[in-house]
């Protein structure tokens, strides 16, 4: 049957495809209101100021650059923090709440002397950015707590 036209396949191929891509519209949407409403937050009391304003796919590229830089550097130091701790299992610094502190500050500070200073038009002070970035790091801990890998073969 190699070579024919399945509909069903085709069918169940382009159910999976929409769900996939209406939950990631729906996840992108309520980043974008999330993301607004926290820098509405930020400029209401006076903790950070956007001055970036051209059209409306510049000030996309512009601050969407930020967050995906941002993201990037997030992503790499934790990736990184990871790695060293299995390769340096016993060592004391690399467990519990001491490997969370030096993860977390590496990542405050790679994130602020990276990118933020690069941003010109994004002024927002240094201990709200910690306080934004040790939120985050909170919740990714608390909703993507280390898991184990439930793909790879265990030996009895």
């Amino acid at each position: 049957m190699k070579g024919k036209f399945n509909l069903f396949n085709l069918v169940t191929l382009m159910i999976i495809l929409s769900i996939f891509i209406i939950s990631g519209a729906i996840f992108l949407t309520l980043l974008g209101f999330g993301l607004f409403g926290l820098s509405r937050l930020l400029i209401y009391f006076h903790l950070g100021s956007f001055t970036y304003n051209k059209g409306f796919y510049d000030n996309l590229v512009y601050y969407g650059s930020y967050i995906i830089l941002g993201y990037f550097v997030i992503y790499c130091v934790e990736y990184l923090m990871d790695w060293l701790r299995k390769k340096l299992y016993p060592n004391p610094y690399l467990e519990g709440f001491t490997f969370h502190l030096i993860a977390y500050s590496i990542i405050m500070t790679m994130f602020f002397f990276v990118i933020h200073i690069h941003y010109q038009y994004i002024r927002i002070d240094y201990w709200v950015l910690m306080l934004i970035i040790a939120l985050l790091y909170i919740c990714k801990e608390i909703f993507y707590p280390d898991s184990e890998d439930l793909n790879q073969n265990k030996r009895h």
